[in-house]
């Protein structure tokens, strides 16, 4: 944790020092959702989400929070801090710090991890943008490569745009369990995500935003997931409201 702190600061300072014309930018939401999963993995079944993201200048904070309905699931959040500047007009590169933990798990699953990430986002022809983005878990000595496309479909009789966003991704890591007592679990799998949502404006802060998704994982061990939940094909949606302030 005092590794993010530190950056959390760092991040303060700068962007005060180089903060130029760009308002302050926040926005908070809560949504339902039928299932949890992170990069094809199940965390958890149905609960609530919450997260409010500030951004300024290049610079964004954020903070989530996951909480299951049953009990006996692992509540789960993490704090993010990145910065993103234009290299050329449609390109645009990142770097990103993420401090996540969680409540409970697989014995011996670590229940803090630190991760840091790279990302290359080319913004295309008629609203598609297309990600390339690297990822590693220092605790779970884990890496991730991920390729993301984003489409936005207006939708002029609504006055909305339908997102539709795809990945697809591999993961490997050399501990899955590293406050096990034994032999470090290594494992590597593959994994997609499709997910189309609609955000729609319903006040002049607030946003309604549904959502629908899949994700399927090829070769995922149980060790991955805090509840030991089977890899394969799962679907499942949301709904929830942001709001700017």
């Amino acid at each position: 944790m005092s590794r993010l702190v530190i950056v959390l600061l760092l991040l303060a300072v700068v962007s005060r020092l180089h903060a130029q014309d760009d308002e302050l930018a926040s926005v908070a939401t809560v949504r339902v959702v039928s299932r949890c999963l992170f990069r094809g993995v199940v965390e958890s079944g149905s609960g609530a989400e919450g997260n409010i993201q500030i951004a300024r200048d290049g610079w964004r904070i954020g903070a989530e929070i996951a909480q299951p309905f049953d009990q006996d699931e692992p509540v789960q959040g993490n704090l993010t801090a990145a910065y993103a500047w234009k290299a050329t007009e449609p390109l645009q590169l990142g770097v990103s710090a993420t401090q996540r933990w969680r409540s409970d798990g697989l014995p011996g699953m670590a229940r803090n991890s630190f991760e840091g990430g790279l990302s290359a986002t080319w913004t295309l022809a008629n609203d598609f943008t297309a990600e390339l983005a690297g990822f590693h878990d220092v605790q779970l000595r884990a890496n991730t490569l991920q390729v993301t496309l984003n489409y936005s479909m207006p939708l002029k009789s609504l006055g909305a745009y339908l997102e539709w966003s795809a990945s697809i991704g591999t993961s490997s890591a050399r501990d899955l369990r590293p406050d096990a007592v034994g032999a470090a679990i290594r494992d590597a799998y593959s994994y997609y995500t499709a997910s189309v949502r609609l955000p729609y404006r319903i006040g002049s802060r607030t946003t309604l935003i549904t959502g629908a998704h899949i994700a399927e994982t090829d070769g995922q061990s149980r060790s991955w997931s805090p509840i030991a939940a089977r890899g394969g094909l799962h679907g499942w949606i949301d709904v929830g409201l942001s709001v700017d302030f």
